[in-house]
């Protein structure tokens, strides 16, 4: 079973990836006055949230204190760009001069010696231990004296930069409030999460800031780059628009196209300049998930793959009204942001969560769970279900003799032959180690037995390969259980009906199949 700290593990890996790529994006914009501590804002949030991330997947002291000296390259150094971020923003750079910028970074510096150093002179932690109160260890230890005093200096900071977003915010004229007004809601980002952890509200009690913060790069990303577009010259659009990675199409208050740039016709060989003025529901009638988008009127996103170049890709894709100095919204943008290797990974958690990684089948609570559901609706339905255990016989002996790598290879060939005679609808999982479990669906005990008749053979009548020029006869033993209408039985009720079953074919020699009391084996 998956550790209880792996969703939060993945969310902040995923954030640190999407937070990583906006400070390449702010890099490619660095002309900018804010670009550059926009950038180092956001590193500083990756290493955070990065370091975080493998904290939390740490069980011991030693790998939990390395991983937070990690997290202290960005906590240390988010006040100086915050502070530069929000100053530059709001035009109030007078005061930032460089003696004060010298004996900011002086402090950032002194944070992470003392952080890094702590175990020599306990400065920053007193003590440091694992907690075990909770479902999966947590990082605990016992703050000195500077410790906070960087709280107060972290906290000061993000104080100070909130205060100039909010006095720009109220002095700015209308075409500019929605702008300034999403730069202050994502200020009030971090002091929630910072709020929560330090309040005791937080999940185990698990640091939330760093969450804050990766929500806090896209919301400061849209105020500060997107709300910008329309202000572009011409010679700047063609810098940006058509030279952004992610692909964009943006369309008229009917869906007719109206531009597109070059990496959204990578992604659409259909579009070209016959599409301008073209309905795009009609470009992309092959891709519902963009139409369904279109119909919403973009809340929420979506996903859609794509072939390109041979290969399936994934992208999110988000519908964005573009409003002129009125605010009146005068077009569409959609915008596809490659999401394939979070998808990916998603994915694979996913697959990982349900399937056996060696055999491919269900593994033991994945089978438990669907023959749950199975069982409920053989209830509602009064239909007949069937449940087969079989272990391999002196499967011991393979390991012994040829190694586990053997082993694996004739588990891998025995699950692809029961496979081969078993219906769409039948589930094959794995028990544990070399036993395993079919759930028939809809079918009487007595075709159950027939069922395992037809495994059995199937691993036994031809000799399964395990490495070049080796073969192994294989048997297995069956057991078989099963009622003709369910009525108070469960999942777990069936399993070990059939697994005594199967004890008493491993008794009567092996390699062969043997049923629950009060099913006819006449024919067998």
């Amino acid at each position: 079973m998956l550790s209880s700290s792996v969703p939060y593990t993945v969310l902040l890996v995923i954030g640190s990836t999407v937070i990583m790529a906006l400070a390449l994006y702010a890099w490619a914009r660095r002309r900018s006055e804010i670009a550059l501590p926009f950038v180092g804002l956001m590193l500083a949030t990756a290493f955070y949230s990065f370091g975080y991330a493998f904290e939390l997947a740490s069980t011991r002291v030693a790998g939990m204190l390395f991983w937070t000296r990690i997290e202290y390259l960005g906590i240390a150094t988010i006040p100086i760009f915050w502070i530069s971020l929000a100053s530059r923003y709001t035009g109030r750079t007078r005061w930032l001069t460089k003696p004060i910028l010298a004996a900011m970074g002086g402090l950032s510096a002194i944070t992470l010696i003392l952080n890094w150093t702590s175990p020599f002179h306990h400065f920053f932690y007193r003590s440091v231990a694992v907690s075990m109160a909770g479902p999966f260890p947590i990082f605990r230890t016992e703050k000195a004296a500077w410790y906070w005093v960087h709280q107060g200096y972290l906290n000061l900071a993000i104080a100070v930069g909130t205060i100039l977003l909010l006095a720009a915010f109220f002095r700015s004229t209308a075409p500019y409030k929605r702008q300034a007004a999403l730069m202050v809601g994502g200020a009030l980002i971090p002091w929630t999460a910072y709020a929560v952890y330090i309040f005791g509200w937080s999940p185990y009690g698990i640091d939330t800031s760093p969450f804050g913060l990766i929500l806090l790069g896209p919301v400061f990303a849209l105020g500060l780059f997107r709300f910008r577009l329309l202000d572009l010259v011409p010679v700047a659009r063609d810098a940006v628009f058509l030279g952004m990675t992610d692909g964009v199409i943006v369309v008229d208050g009917i869906d007719r196209i109206i531009d597109f740039n070059p990496a959204a016709q990578r992604l659409f060989p259909g579009l070209a300049g016959a599409s301008i003025g073209f309905p795009l529901p009609k470009t992309l009638s092959r891709h519902p998930a963009v139409l369904d988008l279109l119909a919403r009127g973009g809340e929420p996103g979506a996903e859609i793959g794509v072939d390109v170049d041979g290969r399936l890709r994934y992208y999110q894709i988000r519908l964005s009204p573009i409003r002129n100095r009125r605010g009146r919204i005068i077009c569409r943008a959609l915008s596809f942001g490659d999401s394939t290797e979070q998808t990916i990974l998603r994915q694979r958690l996913s697959s990982l969560a349900t399937t056996d990684e060696l055999t491919g089948t269900a593994n033991r609570r994945a089978f438990l769970d669907q023959g749950r559901r199975e069982i409920a609706r053989a209830k509602r339905s009064g239909h007949a279900l069937s449940l087969i255990v079989l272990d391999l016989d002196h499967f011991k002996i393979i390991n012994d003799r040829w190694g586990h790598a053997a082993g694996d290879a004739a588990l891998v060939e025995a699950c692809r032959r029961l496979k081969s005679v078993l219906r769409t609808a039948d589930l094959l999982g794995r028990h544990g180690g070399e036993e395993f479990a079919v759930l028939l669906p809809e079918t009487p005990p007595a075709q159950a037995l027939l069922a395992a008749e037809r495994l059995r053979a199937a691993i036994a009548d031809v000799p399964i390969p395990i490495k070049q020029n080796t073969t192994v006869a294989l048997t297995a033993s069956f057991g078989v259980a099963g009622v003709a209408k369910v009525a108070e039985e469960t999942i777990e009720d069936l399993v070990r009906t059939a697994d005594r079953a199967m004890y008493r074919a491993k008794t009567a020699g092996r390699g062969c199949v043997r049923a629950a009391t009060g099913i006819t084996t006449d024919h067998l």
